[in-house]
């Protein structure tokens, strides 16, 4: 009599411990920016009339929920349970241990007329955040699409003609505010207005969806032809664990309406002309300096003193970024030094640059030797100087 008195007294407690809450997530080790999936499951006895979940804020995530509670019957053990679940994605925001949670879940359970508060708790999860492996904001995603659309064909403008362009990004398990910032479109020969951008988070069944829309009016306003340089776009691929790129077509500008401006045959712009002068009036002053220390230079002390004297930061950067065994740093320092040698009236050999865009960039990419690279980079000479119309 005793034992089945104990019994009916301990049965309410033996049906609240069958109510349970944990955060269940994939085992790895994130980087810095890349999307935890996190599924809070609740596995609860009778009937619930009322629930509330608040998940915690933390300085070391960002976190949103992509798809709506759901509530159903599952039987487990034998037994109808209540199933809860709630679809989290955290993304972390620095290097280290990270720690989510834990969660409690307060619901009013109901037995006919009676009314019963119930807390249950789900456990901290933790996971080992690594750094992320690229440059500028942590961008992780398992695809990155980029459409680059233009309302016209720029090479054929008319004169006074504006066309518009714009470029839209969209990472699938990504956060919008992780997306770069707006490419910046600026040459001298061109006018240019921005609209205001689009960006936002959309919600999918499979995660967040980052989005961004960025448009700009050109206009060419010189006569002069040009090209806007291909964008590059790096991200982390949580598919294959590895950054990869995006990048968009250059975009060749032209205007019919301007005589020889247009084919190119006008004389070489000013800068061109002052980095003559310049050149000229260096190694002339290098000259007079030596003579009066009573030295000769000869030809070779001469040239190499005027280099130094016309050390480029740019190549320092693309010497450093070689050093540095880094494909994607390679390929940006390359980018700025083919930049400011254009400025200048000289051109890289552009088959150097595809290759190394097309080993990053590809549709087959493949890992390059940074050290090397950059080598050959910096051993190639500069061709002839560029005709004002290029």
């Amino acid at each position: 009599m005793l034992r089945a008195l104990l019994l009916f007294l301990l049965l309410p407690f033996a049906a609240l411990a069958q109510d349970q809450l944990r955060l269940v997530a994939p085992e790895f080790r994130p980087v810095v920016g890349e999307m935890i999936p996190i599924t809070i499951r609740g596995e609860y006895t009778g009937a619930i009339a009322l629930s509330e979940m608040t998940f915690p804020n933390s300085e070391g995530y960002d976190w949103i929920q992509y798809a709506p509670d759901r509530w159903f019957k599952e039987r487990i053990d034998g037994k109808l349970l209540q199933i809860f679940e709630r679809r989290i994605a955290v993304f972390p925001r620095r290097t280290g241990g990270l720690t989510v949670g834990p969660v409690s879940h307060q619901m009013t359970k109901s037995d006919g007329a009676a009314r019963e508060q119930v807390v249950v708790e789900a456990p901290a999860i933790s996971f080992s955040v690594t750094a992320y492996p690229g440059h500028g904001r942590p961008l992780s995603a398992s695809s990155l699409a980029v459409t680059d659309e233009l309302s016209t064909d720029p090479a054929q403008l008319r004169n006074g003609e504006t066309f518009t362009r714009k470029i839209t990004l969209t990472a699938k398990g990504a956060m919008a505010h992780l997306l770069p910032e707006r490419p910046q479109i600026r040459e001298k020969w061109l006018i240019s207005f921005a609209a205001p951008e689009l960006r936002e988070t959309r919600l999918t069944p499979d995660g967040p969806v980052a989005f961004v829309s960025w448009e700009w009016s050109l206009r060419p306003h010189t006569g002069e032809q040009g090209a806007l340089e291909p964008l590059r776009f790096s991200f982390f691929n949580t598919s294959i664990r590895e950054m990869r790129g995006a990048i968009t077509q250059p975009v060749q500008i032209g205007l019919t309406g301007f005589g020889n401006n247009v084919a190119g045959t006008s004389r070489p712009p000013a800068r061109t002309l002052a980095l003559i002068a310049l050149t000229f009036g260096t190694a002339l002053l290098v000259g007079v300096v030596l003579s009066l220390l009573g030295r000769r230079p000869g030809r070779r002390a001469a040239s190499a003193l005027i280099a130094r004297l016309r050390l480029d930061p740019v190549r320092v950067a693309l010497r450093e970024a070689a050093a540095s065994g880094n494909a994607f740093r390679l390929q940006a320092a390359a980018h700025d030094y083919a930049r400011a040698l254009r400025q200048r009236g000289w051109a890289l050999d552009p088959a150097l640059l595809r290759e190394l865009d097309a080993a990053i960039y590809g549709e087959n990419p493949r890992s390059v030797d940074v050290g090397q690279f950059g080598q050959r980079l910096l051993a190639r000479k500069a061709r002839n100087p560029i005709p004002s119309g290029a």
